[in-house]
């Protein structure tokens, strides 16, 4: 594809799902700015007016932060038919690297947690300890419970649906996982009282039913290798 003289800071490539930009990651980023606006301009058989493309900017090695991201944005808008997919780089910041090994960590927590307390926890979270009636224990990945589920817990908040709760003992008032609820309130309505199951068990989200059901906590392992 042929984009003119070129001082090879800036590649196009063309696949069958959209196009790539790749950016030099050892020059400035004043000097991949300008090679950028320069292909823009001259390129007519990429940037045309043509059917919108989605294009992918992979900068390499090189961080880019917001403010950059919102400059490379503002000139791939000067092309009409221009929408960027996303940002691929090699490269994360301090806080993402942070986020990141939380999210995929397992965070271990020793306490009560009492009616009035929430307990929430990016990644997984392992209580050791019980939830009483009005507390709750909430992650953005795994709930597991070594001790007596009877307030409320919350996996997988920021959408995993593939995300489950286990208790030693459970006996919830309510469950979420994502945005899909098992709420058990005809059980204190009836004053029904003592443990769902006569052994450990894990909620999870069965399709295509998209609701929560229950499964004995020794089939787990099985259950997340499928």
């Amino acid at each position: 594809m042929k984009t003119g003289p070129s001082k090879n800071r800036v590649t196009i490539k063309g696949t069958k799902e959209g196009l790539t930009i790749i950016m030099d990651d050892q020059c400035s980023f004043e000097d991949l700015k300008e090679e950028l606006r320069e292909k823009i301009a001259k390129d007519k058989q990429v940037f045309g007016n043509g059917p919108e493309v989605e294009v992918t900017v992979d900068t390499g090695y090189r961080y880019i932060g917001e403010h950059q991201k919102e400059v490379l944005s503002g000139l791939l808008k000067d092309a009409e038919s221009i929408r960027i997919k996303e940002f691929r780089s090699e490269v994360i910041s301090r806080e993402e690297a942070k986020r990141q090994r939380e999210e995929e960590g397992l965070t271990p927590v020793t306490q009560i947690i009492r009616s009035g307390q929430v307990v929430s926890v990016r990644g997984d979270v392992l209580l050791l300890g019980d939830v009483n009636p009005g507390g709750a224990v909430e992650a953005t990945g795994n709930v597991y419970i070594l001790g007596t589920l009877k307030g409320t817990a919350r996996a997988g908040v920021e959408g995993d649906l593939e995300a489950v709760v286990c208790a030693s003992v459970m006996e919830p008032n309510q469950i979420s996982i994502s945005d899909v609820m098992f709420y058990a309130p005809d059980r204190y309505e009836k004053k029904q009282s003592g443990p769902l199951f006569g052994e450990p068990v894990f909620a999870y989200i069965a399709t295509p039913e998209k609701e929560i059901s229950f499964e004995k906590t020794r089939l787990l392992t099985q259950f997340q290798k499928q």
